[in-house]
């Protein structure tokens, strides 16, 4: 038993259903219903009744759910307290998370960003990686004061800033029938299987996000992320990244080509931060980004706040 299952199981006593507790906990309604299976296996008896328009508790259910409340209370609080005794501690400083899956040379470039906004600030910054859903959950925490996605991010709870666009580009082992080419079409994809990730393309609007929803003849398969270097080395697979020339050579024996012009997207980075809690430190980052990207031709930063 966790604290993660005892929340789920709260959320959907409150809300009658395991689609608007997924919802409201930012998780897939898989994750809810398996966080309940396992909590009901463990305690060794059914919490809910469920029919067609949604569940109810049991009444074992109903007397957990007391239970429960009291303790997802206390834990609350000691939430608040960790985290107040936290910002008391760091209050002049910048804590990020890049959510994007692991790629060889992330440290380099979570501190080059670090060192970008402590240049701005004059304060200390930290940009960790982490994924879409646990990034959110820290969010909330107060473990971090922003999350930076490639594509848009939209939920009622958070405010979803643009504060730049980047092209797409495709990486291939330098073996890889396309690697010779300046840039690939999405014509060229449709023979090689493109990667798609479980967490960061159900997530938000991400690369492969935008090209699925367009219909193209490309192959994409879900992978765990222990399979990746087969599926580029060995299976002749692609992977959907922002074109950045330098991230080419982050992966030994890999090249990156851009998508070609008439396939390109243009995807937003953005920062993602909660509505009615913002520290200091974050509002100051922002206006300073805005005052940046006006100084380098880019506009101000645009909100999304779906």
């Amino acid at each position: 038993m966790n604290i993660k299952q005892i929340r789920y199981f709260a959320s959907v006593v409150e809300l009658g259903s395991l689609s608007a507790a997924a919802k409201e906990r930012f998780v897939t309604v898989q994750a809810v219903s398996k966080a309940i299976a396992d909590l009901e296996r463990e305690l060794g008896h059914s919490l809910f009744v469920r029919e067609s328009r949604g569940v109810h508790p049991t009444p074992f259910g109903k007397a957990f759910y007391q239970k429960a409340a009291l303790v997802l209370k206390g834990f609350s609080e000691l939430e608040a307290f960790a985290k107040e005794y936290r910002e008391h501690e760091t209050a002049s400083a910048l804590h990020l998370a890049l959510c994007s899956p692991a790629f060889y040379g992330n440290a380099q470039a979570r501190a080059s960003i670090a060192l970008f906004a402590k240049r701005g600030l004059g304060v200390d910054v930290s940009v960790a990686l982490d994924t879409g859903t646990e990034g959110i959950a820290k969010l909330r925490a107060g473990g971090y004061d922003a999350l930076i996605t490639i594509g848009a991010f939209s939920n009622a709870a958070v405010d979803c800033v643009s504060v730049g666009t980047v092209s797409p580009g495709v990486v291939m082992a330098k073996n890889h029938p396309l690697a010779g080419r300046d840039s690939v079409s999405l014509a060229d994809l449709a023979d090689y299987p493109v990667s798609l990730s479980s967490e960061f393309d159900n997530f938000n609007e991400s690369i492969v996000t935008v090209y699925r929803k367009r219909k193209t003849d490309m192959s994409f398969i879900t992978l765990d992320p222990h399979d990746f270097d087969r599926h580029i080395m060995v299976e002749n697979g692609v992977c959907l990244m922002v074109y950045i020339p330098a991230l080419g050579e982050m992966y030994p024996g890999t090249v990156i080509r851009p998508i070609a012009s008439g396939d390109a997207v243009a995807v937003p980075i953005c920062l993602v931060s909660l509505k009615d809690r913002k520290t200091s430190s974050y509002l100051a980052f922002e206006r300073w980004l805005a005052g940046e990207l006006v100084v380098l031709g880019g506009g101000a930063p645009t909100a999304s706040t779906k």
